[in-house]
């Protein structure tokens, strides 16, 4: 068997795993890589599908809900809706691990938990993106608290007291060199401290993307439209869903279980810079008539360039 690529035209060189597997199950992989060529030219722009998706706490429902009995129409979710990057919420050790399980050989994965001051465990937010075509560099974690930087458990009152917090980072598309700055966050709970700290994520995209890249944000951000969290995010990014020349599945993202067109716009992609939303997807499939979870899959196909 012989592999033949197409020459590369462009500066940046690349490069690719190939991985090899035999009908025992055994793995071999082999990392092919490319020159630049100093003749070429290096695009301007490449196109990429940015998700968000809430897929629910594992542990804290039962019958055709628990984690076990959906994690199939979870699965098959999330490689239809052929995610180039996307940021995750609610997700246990116990989904981390069997998402590595799932998609590790295909989708590099970071999950931030705001229930440890090293950011790693149970109860966290995440992103994952397709390792064959980005890199992931310059991650930072922080609270949405007093203190950024310290760990804090800031939603607090009638709905209940929790850690919240968001990352950010820095993905580099592998065959054009453009860069991207993403930031996820899983919002309050509470209105008041959703309110109050919702400027933190403005200030740590104007702090760690220092070169103007073209920005995205994501998540669960437990706001709608008409509420003070959205209005700060809105001043700074621009929502996707508004501006894409395309709209398709449902207009609302939360649907609890039960509502085939969502109950609530709660879940946003946001945008600024030079990424350009051309399509907007919330995706309300169902599988054998039931959710993968509360919340849609949402997706947003960008052009980004330098």
């Amino acid at each position: 068997m012989g592999i033949r690529v197409n020459e590369n035209s462009y500066t940046t060189g690349r490069s690719s795993e190939i991985v090899f597997t035999t009908d025992g199950g055994k793995n071999a992989s082999v990392i092919l890589s490319q020159k630049g060529n100093s003749g070429g030219e290096d695009p301007a722009s490449f196109n990429v599908r940015i998700g968000s998706y809430n897929i629910r706490m594992s542990g804290l429902d039962t019958g055709e809900n628990a984690w076990d009995v959906r994690k199939p129409r979870l699965w098959n979710s999330i490689e239809n809706c052929d995610f180039d990057i996307f940021g995750l919420q609610e997700v246990s050790t116990t989904s981390q691990n069997d998402l590595k399980s799932e998609f590790g050989s295909s989708y590099g994965m970071y999950f931030f938990s705001p229930y440890a001051e090293n950011g790693n465990g149970d109860k966290a937010h995440g992103v994952m993106y397709r390792s064959s075509k980005f890199t992931m560099s310059e991650l930072h974690y922080f609270w949405m608290g007093p203190d950024p930087d310290k760990m804090s458990k800031s939603d607090t009152g009638t709905s209940g007291n929790f850690n919240r917090g968001g990352f950010c980072c820095i993905f580099t598309h592998k065959d054009t060199g453009i860069k991207l700055f993403f930031m996820c966050t899983h919002g309050c709970l509470n209105d008041a401290p959703n309110a109050e700290y919702a400027h933190i994520y403005v200030d740590m995209e104007k702090k760690y993307n220092t070169e103007g890249l073209p920005s995205i944000f994501v998540g669960d951000m437990n706001a709608s439209t008409t509420e003070a969290p959205y209005i700060t995010y809105s001043a700074h990014w621009k929502d996707s869903f508004l501006d894409a020349a395309k709209k398709s599945g449902a207009a609302n993202t939360f649907n609890g279980y039960t509502a085939p067109s969502g109950k609530s716009r709660i879940d946003f992609i946001f945008y600024r810079g030079k990424a350009v939303p051309q399509a907007y997807t919330c995706d309300n499939q169902l599988y054998g008539g039931l959710y993968p979870s509360d919340h849609f899959p949402l997706y947003v196909d960008f052009e980004v360039s330098k």
